[in-house]
């Protein structure tokens, strides 16, 4: 039987041409029928009965129905589960990947198959893992910052199992890591999607986790930079990856900094330029890259993180008001972006000056930074860990009804705060 499933697989495959409409073959009521058939049975999940319908359909009209190869798949994989024998087995996961390529060659969408081809692969076929990230790798190719995240995930274990054999350098480990995570960037905000990319950027680190201590990195960039230092995408990928994996402090950070400003001025290289000035306590210097890279970035996403780095250099600087002001417009140019918000609850808690020798004014500060950890969490869930923790540290330190009696202020209250602040909050004891 199962011999069967494969040779008619091949048969209609080898005979198909990519079909731009449905196309129900010359017996279209005996398609029409089989097609009814076996979604009958597969809507009620039994699918041991629905294949000998759907094999009808791939028989007579392969290209009829773009959904009878989803469910195909589904079917395969159901009788893969299924088969105790393990010949039949092996032959019932070659159909299985047969299949992707006759749904291909009728109804296109390469990249995309491929890249499910790739992930069931993996799967079954986990042994040949050259040719599990050919398959990856050529989806990836095909589509780019389109690739889904399940693909992508795939295309790392394929990479990690072939460094783990030999086949692949960990600097082919590294390089991997870079543009994939450069695909999940563009990905992670989307409101639809978003989630599945973030799920696949946890378990991309966890893979590349052993490749990525500043340790290797700052090796591998030390030994790579003479013959890449004209090489400006090297250069990009090299610091954004030393600088997201918290490895700055190194000298060659510095010198790719440097070496990407004279080669090709942009934002990215403005940027580094700035991490590198505030590393180094040249706070007038980093104020002026990042605002460079901020004149000359076109992504608002990234003005986001330029406007944070120009608040962090304001913070350092002691000049609270214009860092907060350029915190809001972070906040501003990138929706769901809470971190804004940690930066000033910091900022107002570190500020007990303001309260004018009052003690309740003093600890009044810390009413408005828990504001500011509340609004963070709010519109950013995955800082929801880390503003609690801020906000339980905070709260022990609130004025006392006592402290607040002798000024005239009770529960539920308006209280203006001065000095930078300058704005109100609601007394709570």
């Amino acid at each position: 039987m199962m011999k069967k499933i494969v040779a008619f697989l091949t048969i209609a495959f080898l005979g198909l041409n990519l079909a731009s409409a449905q196309d129900y073959g010359s017996m279209p009521d005996k398609c029409k029928e089989n097609i009814s058939l076996y979604r009958s049975y597969y809507t009620q999940k039994s699918y041991a009965d629905a294949a000998k319908y759907w094999k009808l359909v791939y028989r007579m009209c392969p290209a009829a129905s773009e959904r009878s190869y989803v469910d195909g798949s589904n079917i395969i994989e159901f009788l893969i589960k299924n088969e105790k024998d393990a010949t039949a087995k092996e032959l019932l996961i070659d159909s299985l990947f047969l299949l992707y390529d006759a749904r291909i060659a009728n109804f296109g969408k390469e990249g995309y198959v491929l890249g499910r081809k790739a992930t069931d692969m993996l799967k079954y076929r986990s042994s040949d893992a050259a040719a599990v990230f050919a398959t990856a790798d050529k989806s990836y190719n095909l589509r780019g910052d389109k690739s889904e995240a399940g693909t992508l995930v795939t295309y790392m274990q394929a990479g990690v199992l072939l460094e783990k054999k030999g086949e692949k350098t960990p600097e082919d480990i590294v390089a991997l890591y870079t543009k994939i995570s450069d695909v999940i960037a563009a990905n992670k905000s989307n409101p639809k999607t978003g989630k599945y990319y973030e799920q696949a950027e946890e378990s991309i680190s966890g893979l590349a986790s052993p490749y990525l201590s500043c340790d290797v990195l700052i090796d591998l960039a030390n030994k790579n930079f003479e013959s890449n230092k004209e090489n400006t995408q090297w250069l990009e990928n090299t610091a954004n990856l030393l600088d997201r994996k918290g490895c700055t402090d190194a000298p060659i950070f510095f010198t790719i900094a440097k070496k990407m400003h004279s080669v090709n001025p942009n934002a990215v290289s403005a940027e580094k330029m700035g991490i590198m000035s505030l590393k180094t306590k040249k706070y007038n210097d980093a104020l002026g890259f990042f605002n460079q890279a901020l004149e000359l970035a076109t992504d608002p996403d990234k003005k986001a993180d330029y406007y944070i780095e120009l608040a962090q250099t304001y913070s350092s600087m002691g000049s609270y008001a214009q860092a907060r002001s350029m915190a809001l417009k972070a906040a501003g140019a990138r929706p769901g972006f809470g971190l804004p918000y940690i930066i000033i609850g910091d900022m107002y808690a570190s500020s007990t000056s303001c309260g004018s020798g009052d003690a309740c004014k003093q600890k009044a500060v810390y009413w408005i930074a828990v504001d500011a950890y509340a609004k963070a969490k709010a519109v950013d869930g995955s800082l929801t860990s880390s503003a609690n923790s801020k906000i339980a540290t905070y709260s022990k330190y609130f004025p006392t009804k006592e402290e607040c009696f002798f000024i005239g202020v009770k529960e539920g209250e308006k209280v203006e705060i001065g000095c930078w602040i300058n704005e109100s909050t609601t007394a709570r004891f």
